[in-house]
């Protein structure tokens, strides 16, 4: 990856995921917090659907952070949804997605209310983002690196609008909520991103010895069991609620029906559960989405 010159700082993506938001309007207020830490480095922040943030609600008519594939953007239908007109708006601002986007790296914070602590989601294999995530994963305590890798031009979400991105997910706290060790943490680890590709440009980042560490590669997502009404059959089991990213081996308890029955593990393959019981999955059918824990050297 070139010299970093152009980043987006977004929050409310979802509009009810408030650690991305209120650090929006703090550094909207105070620009000079973040142009501290990486001088030279064109900066713009963004609240990235105002209408879903005023309501205090994840999106006004579809998910915007689902919007963004190149399909969506040269959909020319006229009664487009509000996210769907957003999204176009945010690429003209911002890219146009592809080769000649005006944006080199986007950082988009999220909330989630599964227990992943700070998840570093990375989804492609560049330079500056893996070395710059390792970087953080090493001195942040807490932070982990979720790998989604996907073809970027029919990615749906925000951030492939530039070179590259990193979605900052962050941990458990409910939604329309906030928590403030949880903002302050989020806080130091995207001023840690910005001085990261200050060093970038420089040539010191590059030449930092590589660091060995874990790396949670998207496997599959996995739904509540259901009857034959479509309806879900049982819940998250106890035991299993709260565990992202430790290790499920076969035979694990994975669910628990309502008359107490456990549902099991059943894979022969040893996988990491995260985004366990997010409320926001739900309607997308998604109970967990499984991973596979390597040791890599980034």
């Amino acid at each position: 990856m070139n010299n970093i010159k152009r980043i987006l700082i977004s929050g409310g993506t979802h509009g009810n995921e408030l650690t991305g938001v209120q650090l929006i309007r703090k550094w909207k207020a105070q620009p000079e917090l973040c142009e501290a830490k990486a001088k030279g480095i064109e900066l713009s922040t963004l609240i990235a659907n105002p209408p879903a943030v005023l309501a205090v609600r994840r999106y006004i008519d579809q998910d915007l952070n689902r919007s963004f594939s190149l399909n969506s953007l040269n959909d020319t239908n006229p009664s487009m949804s509000v996210e769907a007109h957003r999204a176009k708006q945010l690429n003209a601002l911002y890219g146009p997605k592809g080769e000649n986007t005006q944006t080199d790296l986007i950082l988009d914070i999220h909330n989630t209310e599964s227990n992943m602590g700070i998840s570093l989601i990375l989804s492609e294999a560049n330079a500056f983002t893996q070395r710059a995530s390792a970087e953080i994963a090493s001195e942040f305590s807490g932070v982990f690196i979720y790998f989604q890798p996907e073809e970027r031009s029919q990615s749906p979400y925000l951030g492939t609008l530039a070179r590259a991105d990193v979605c900052i997910e962050v941990g458990p706290q409910s939604h329309g909520t906030l928590q403030a060790g949880l903002f302050e943490k989020t806080e130091q680890v995207v001023y840690r991103f910005l001085e990261l590709a200050q060093e970038w440009n420089e040539g010191v980042l590059q030449n930092k010895p590589k660091k060995k560490l874990s790396v949670y590669t998207h496997y599959k997502d996995i739904d509540y069991p259901r009857d034959k009404n479509n309806n879900i059959s049982a819940m998250i089991h106890p035991d299993l609620q709260g565990q992202d990213y430790v290790l499920l081996e076969q035979g694990s308890p994975l669910f628990r029906t309502f008359y107490g029955e456990d549902v099991l593990y059943t894979e022969a393959k040893t996988l990491c559960p995260i985004f366990i019981n997010e409320a926001a999955y739900y309607e997308k059918k998604i109970a967990m989405t499984l991973t596979s824990k390597s040791i890599e050297e980034w």
